[in-house]
This record gives structure tokens, C-alpha cells and sequence, in this order.
């Protein structure tokens, strides 16, 4: 007896081999130190430098105030305070060989600011206003040492200054030291802040309030303007930090900074990230070794165990891809005796299902494409006219050719207010059947039809010729040898507009629900087409009839007019040279002959709305030269047509065309009827953002403002044109002045947006 050992399954197999999830754990664990080995490197640092900087700001502190002390043992003499200049520029020469520190010299300011006294002498200095400077203005306040920004001349300089005080304590004047600047300069205010230096690499700079530099370790520097920096920003605000900053060559920097006491200044300190934690990166190549170990020696082990589990899911990978790439029933043998093993079985078993799945699929999607192929043919022939015959015409056509049917005819419903059962379906179409045929049945009224309207029929319906209800139509079918009809509505928005019948003198043949669906959206394709061929007709028709109206007014309220008046100067000027009255008749035949001018003028106007222009075949400015010569030069006035640019119709959509051409149509009747212009000017102006009209003329004029409120010679008409495509509308006139009407339209999409 053979005992047959199970094996284990895929889960512990996976669980065995599996010891990627340590790896990851230890070199994230090591990641996570290594990184918090660097962050607590890095805050100590930082914390460090800044501490450093923040002391180094009060040392340099301590130091200025030695030289403000030793000023102001100086100005606490008293021919210093006396006020005197001849007795303070004499007590100033002794004293300056002990304040050989100041290498910019002494300088006495009087109560006001002025400069009255130097050591050296420097007689250009006497009389300056140093009043407006920042120190002494702090001085006045705080009454105690100040310290300035750097000066304004050259050389730069700076100074530390005290108030000169009398016996009293009274204000008397103020006592300066200057010190140079500039990378030649070598004082002892410069050693000071050389001996502030932060670390061995790196650079320390000092900056007054204004963020000029008044020492840089890079001499260079020195007197620049560094108010950008964001660093120099927060300590002109007198805060103390630090910053993360790039420097000039895309380096890691850390800049510390700090105010110094008493002082409008700010020292930083820079120095490279690189630099402060180089110790820290020593200890990489060693975690780069030990993460090496970690991840090889696992990695192997893995790979040997995972190959044994995978082979089996390769082939099934395998297969998959041939099944998507279409060949279906693929089979895979896997002998495991586990998961894998159940899963190829489960995989075979699919790949069959999908094979006899794909097949059911393939002959319903060819049913499809055969359906929407027939109703694209169908939409194709309904779209291509708007003439109701012709649209049933070739429907029935299209439709017979669909269902494989010999007869057909399609109806269009009768119009009429009465209910849609008692108006008559009136015949458009007919094929395979003879005229005798339809003598015989006549018209039928759409009650007691096979298509009537609800609640009978909203559907196609077959029907045998045996059991077609009508008793008349049924004995004419079967007498042509018609075995089968279907009967198809032909409904828009639910309601009945006509309908169609095709039938065949073969075999019955059965139709399924898909092909009656099929019929029914071929029926409403059809309907809508019918019934917008219907709503063309009738917006033909009331077109028409609206400009014949129009036409109509237009005679009448000026030809007619004028006509009349013609008349009547020609009757008045008979009478008048019967009498031999010439010179009043003379007068009267000139009225007749200006009245007969106006009458030919509004009929060329007429004429030339009768003959519209293609004005999407020749373009705005072309159509606008053809009416300014059809019209307005034939009648005696000068015209001029400026253009500007091209025309573009990416740029100039077609409804800002249009209705740029109207408005301009409308300022030309205006000045032909209205301003009795002699001279008309127009100008067009196209670019990508805007399309510009404007129309001038040296007519009588008009005040807009009295105009605007009734909408007189037409300036509602162009307010409502231009707001319709967005555009800005100016109409500048007066009295005796003309008229000057401007429309700028936007162009483009911008232009479709605003139509």
C-alpha cells in the first residue's frame, strides 16, 4: 500500500520563501535611522551656528559700544559742548592722534544737523545737512549713542555718533566717528567683526538697515546691495533664525543671522550644508554594504523558491495572451496537486465558456452593424432634402431595400384642424404596385388603418394577409398577390404625421422584436425628416409673405409717396407756365425733379434688397462695395471703402458677418433716406482679436440722446444687432455735422462665445 503524501499548498509555499517583507523592514529600519542620524546632525548644527551668530551679533555689540564710550568721554569735554566751532575743532586736533581707530576722520554736528566742525579737516564737508540721516534722527529721540547706515559719497563710510549734552543736559550738538569701507579699508572696526567669524568655511557679512553690506569676508562685497536676500529681509526686521538658501552655484547653503544690539545692523552667517554634515556622510558606504547583504543574499534564496511557484502561472500567462489575442480555447496542464492546479482547471474551463461566448457575440454585434447600417442609409437619404416627396420618396426606397420587401408606399398625413382620425393619409410614394391599385382602395382616412394613432398602434406590426383588418385593402393586396404587410407609423414627438407600408408576395416571413425596433427608429427617423420638411415649407411660405408685406410698406411710405409728389409738382408747374407764371414754375419743376431723384434712389434700394447678395461667397467688404455701387453711387453721392487687414473667417465667424453687414446696411439707408448726404465713407479694419466697421457721412446729423429713447432712423435695430454679437456700438453726431456710427466685434472665439 503507497501512502501518498500531500504536498503543501501555494499559501505556505509563499510563506516559506517569502522573505522579502524582513528585507524591506530592515532597510527601511536602517533608512529611517540613517535619516534620523542626518536630521538630529542637522539641528544640532543649525542650532549651533545660529547660537554662534546670535553671540558673535553681541559681542560685535559690546565692542561698538567701547567706541561710543570713548566718543562720549570726548564730548563730555568742554570745549566740546561749548558750541563754539573754533574752540571744538581745537579740542578735536589733540584728541584725534587717541581715536586713531576712526580712520574716517571726527566730525561735529550742530543742533540742527550741520556740519561744523572735521578732523581732518575737510572744508567741502562744512555746512552739509546731516539732519535727515537715520542716526541722528534715532539720536534725537533716544538721546544716547547711535549708529548709522552707510553714508552716502564716496568713500562709503559709516559712523558711531553720541550727543554732545550741556551742563544742564540740554541737547548741544552731535560728536561722530567715521569709519571706511571698502576692501582696502584696515581698521580696528573691521578687526572686530574679522575676529566674529563662524566657523572654518562658510562667510560672515554685516548689513545696515537699508541691507547694504558694510563688511563681507568676500571684500568684493563690500558696500553692495544685498536688500533681496530673504535673510537680509528678516533681520532688517530685527529677527533672529535661520534660512535653507541656494547659493550663486546651486549649492545647499544655511544662513544664520541675528541684530546687533543697540544698531540699525544685522550680522549673517553662511555656510554650505555639505560642509556641516560631512561628518555624517562617512557612515553611507557602510550602510550601502550592509543593506547589500541584506537584500542580496535573501533576493537569491527568493528567486530560487519563487521560480519553482511561477512556472505553472507563466504558462497560464501564456494562455491568457493568446485568448486575447483571439484563439480562444486554449488548455494548460498544471500537475501540482494545490491552488495552481485548481486554477488552471478553472482557467480551462473559462477559456471554453469565453470561446462559445465570443461566438454568440460576433452574430449579435453583426446584427447590430447590419441595424445601425440601415439607419444611417435611412438618415443619409432623409438628410439630403427638405422637399416632403422627395424625403418619403427615397426613404421607401432605402426601407424596402432594409427588410427585403418587393411594395411599399409611404403617406403623408393630410393637413387640417380636424382630429387626426378623420384627416386622410394622402399618398407620396409607391413602388411595385400600379396606379389601378390605389384608384381602387381611394384615400383612407387614418381611423380604422392599421397606423392609426394611439391608443391603437405606436409600433410596427406584421400582419398576414389573412388577417389584414381593413376589408377593403385586403381583397386590392390579395389581388396583386401580396402575401405579407407591415405597417409602420410615422410618429414625431408621439404624434402621427403619415405612414409607410411594405409588403412582400413570397413566403411570410416572421419578424423578430430586434428587426420591429429596427422599423420603429426608421420610422421616426423618417417622421422627423417629414415633419421638418413640413415646418420648412410653412417658415418658406411665412418669409415670403413677411417681405412681400415689407416691400409692400416700403412702397408705399416712400416710391408711392414721392410718386404722388412728382405728380402734383408737375400738375402745379402746368398751371403755372399756362399762366406764365416761369419763374415759380421753374422753382416747382426743380422740387419735381429732386423728389423724382429721391423716388429713383429708394428704388434702387428696393431693388437691390430684392437681389441679395451671397455674402458667405464674396465677403463682407466685397458685398459692402457692391452696395455702395448698386445703390448710393448711382444716385449722384461719393463713396469711399477703406479695408484694413485681411479677411479671415477663422477669425470673422459667420453670424458676426452677417450682422456687422446689416448694421452697415442699416447706417447706409439711414444717410441715403434721412441725412441727404453727399459724401459716405467707410472703413474695415480686421485683425485676430477684433473686427472693426465704422460708416461716416456729411449728412444733416442728429442728436443721438433725443433719437436713442424712441429708437428713430433706426438706432434700436443697430443697438440690438450689436449687442447680439457683443460688440461695442458708437454713434457720434450733431446738427449740421454728420454722422459717424462705430462697431467693434470681437473676432474669433471670442465671437462665437458672445453669438
Amino acid at each position: 500500500m503507497t501512502i501518498r503524501l500531500s504536498r503543501p499548498s501555494l499559501r505556505w509555499r509563499i510563506i516559506a520563501w517569502s522573505f522579502i517583507p524582513t528585507t524591506v523592514i530592515l532597510f527601511a529600519i536602517a533608512l529611517f535611522l540613517f535619516y534620523a542620524y542626518q536630521r538630529v546632525t542637522e539641528d544640532l548644527v543649525v542650532g549651533r551656528n545660529e547660537e554662534l551668530t546670535r553671540r558673535a551679533a553681541g559681542q560685535l555689540s559690546s565692542d561698538l559700544a567701547i567706541y561710543a564710550e570713548t566718543l562720549s568721554s570726548l564730548a563730555r569735554s568742554a570745549d566740546i559742548y561749548s558750541g563754539d566751532p573754533m574752540r571744538q575743532s581745537a579740542a578735536l586736533k589733540p584728541a584725534a592722534s587717541r581715536l586713531v581707530m576712526f580712520d574716517g576722520g571726527l566730525v561735529i554736528l550742530d543742533q540742527l544737523g550741520h556740519v561744523v566742525v572735521t578732523e581732518p579737516e575737510r572744508p567741502d564737508w562744512l555746512g552739509h545737512d546731516w539732519s535727515g540721516l537715520s542716526f541722528f534722527q534715532q539720536m534725537m529721540h533716544t538721546n544716547g549713542p547711535a549708529y548709522s547706515d552707510i553714508l552716502p559719497g564716496s568713500p562709503p563710510m559709516i559712523c558711531v555718533a553720541v550727543p554732545i549734552l550741556g551742563d544742564q543736559g540740554e541737547f548741544r550738538g552731535t560728536l561722530a566717528g567715521l569709519f571706511q569701507l571698502g576692501p582696502r579699508s584696515v581698521s580696528a572696526f573691521y578687526g572686530d567683526i574679522v575676529k566674529l567669524r563662524i566657523g572654518d568655511g562658510g562667510s560672515t557679512y554685516l548689513v545696515d538697515s537699508t541691507g547694504r553690506v558694510i563688511f563681507h569676508s568676500d571684500d568684493s562685497l563690500i558696500g553692495s546691495d544685498a536688500h533681496s536676500l530673504p535673510e537680509v529681509q528678516q533681520v532688517i526686521r530685527r529677527q533672529t533664525g535661520d534660512l535653507r538658501t541656494r547659493g550663486g552655484d546651486g549649492s545647499d547653503l544655511l544662513a544664520t543671522f541675528a541684530p546687533v544690539a543697540g544698531t540699525p545692523w544685522g550680522l549673517v552667517s553662511e555656510q554650505a550644508m555639505s560642509e556641516l554634515l560631512a561628518a555624517s556622510q562617512g557612515y553611507g558606504p557602510y550602510l550601502i554594504v550592509l543593506l547589500a547583504l541584506g537584500l542580496v543574499v535573501p533576493s537569491l534564496v527568493v528567486a530560487l523558491g519563487v521560480k519553482r511557484i511561477t512556472d505553472p502561472i507563466h504558462e497560464l500567462i501564456g494562455a491568457a495572451k493568446e485568448i486575447a489575442g483571439g484563439k480562444f480555447g486554449q488548455v494548460i496542464e498544471v500537475h501540482s496537486g494545490d491552488e495552481l492546479e485548481e486554477l488552471a482547471r478553472q482557467f480551462n474551463l473559462m477559456s471554453k465558456q469565453l470561446s462559445e461566448s465570443y461566438t454568440q457575440l460576433e452574430q449579435r454585434v453583426e446584427a447590430r452593424t447590419r441595424e445601425l447600417a440601415s439607419l444611417n442609409a435611412i438618415s443619409a437619404v432623409v438628410s439630403r432634402s427638405l422637399d416632403l416627396s422627395e424625403v418619403l420618396s427615397a426613404a421607401l426606397d432605402e426601407a424596402m431595400a432594409i427588410t427585403r420587401m418587393e411594395v411599399g408606399a409611404a403617406y403623408n398625413l393630410q393637413d387640417g384642424d380636424t382630429p387626426i382620425e378623420d384627416r386622410q393619409l394622402v399618398l407620396a410614394a409607391s413602388r411595385g404596385l400600379p396606379d389601378a391599385f390605389f384608384r381602387r382602395i381611394g384615400p383612407r382616412p387614418v381611423g380604422g388603418t392599421t397606423v392609426q394613432n394611439p391608443p391603437a398602434a405606436q409600433q410596427p406590426t406584421a400582419w398576414r394577409i389573412g388577417d389584414y383588418p381593413d376589408g377593403e385593402v385586403k381583397e386590392a393586396l390579395e389581388a396583386e398577390g401580396v402575401r405579407q404587410v407591415i405597417s409602420v407609423p410615422l410618429l414625431a414627438k408621439g404624434t402621427l404625421v403619415g405612414a409607410m407600408s411594405l409588403g412582400t408576395r413570397h413566403e411570410e416571413q416572421p419578424l423578430s422584436p430586434e428587426e420591429l425596433s429596427l422599423l420603429a427608429a426608421i420610422g421616426q427617423q423618417i417622421a422627423v425628416a417629414a415633419e421638418n420638411a413640413r415646418l420648412y415649407d410653412q417658415a418658406e411660405q411665412s418669409a415670403a409673405a413677411a417681405e412681400r408685406q415689407r416691400l409692400s410698406r416700403e412702397l408705399h411710405d416712400s416710391v408711392t409717396q414721392s410718386l404722388y409728389g412728382v405728380t402734383m409738382y408737375a400738375e402745379a408747374a402746368a398751371r403755372l407756365l399756362d399762366a406764365g407764371n416761369t419763374t415759380t414754375a421753374i422753382a416747382h419743376l426743380r422740387e419735381l425733379r429732386d423728389t423724382a431723384q429721391e423716388a429713383l434712389r429708394e428704388m434702387r434700394l428696393l431693388i437691390f434688397e430684392l437681389r441679395p447678395l451671397a455674402l458667405e461667397k464674396i465677403g463682407l467688404a466685397a458685398a459692402l462695395q457692391a452696395r455702395l455701387e448698386s445703390v448710393e453711387m448711382r444716385g449722384g453721392m461719393t463713396t469711399e471703402l477703406s479695408v484694413e487687414g485681411e479677411e479671415d473667417s477663422e477669425h470673422l465667424p459667420r453670424l458676426i458677418e452677417e450682422e456687422l453687414y446689416h448694421i452697415a446696411q442699416e447706417a447706409l439707408n439711414n444717410a441715403l433716406k434721412h441725412a441727404h448726404a453727399q459724401h459716405l465713407a467707410l472703413r474695415l479694419r480686421f485683425s485676430e482679436a477684433e473686427t472693426l466697421l465704422e460708416v461716416c457721412d456729411d449728412g444733416v446729423g442728429f442728436v443721438p440722446s433725443a433719437s436713442g429713447a424712441g429708437g428713430g432712423l433706426g438706432l434700436a435695430s443697430l443697438k440690438e444687432r450689436a449687442q447680439k454679437i457683443g460688440a461695442k456700438l458708437s454713434i457720434e453726431s450733431a446738427p449740421g455735422s454728420g454722422t459717424q456710427i462705430q462697431v467693434t466685434a470681437p473676432a474669433g472665439k471670442r465671437a462665437e462665445d458672445a453669438g
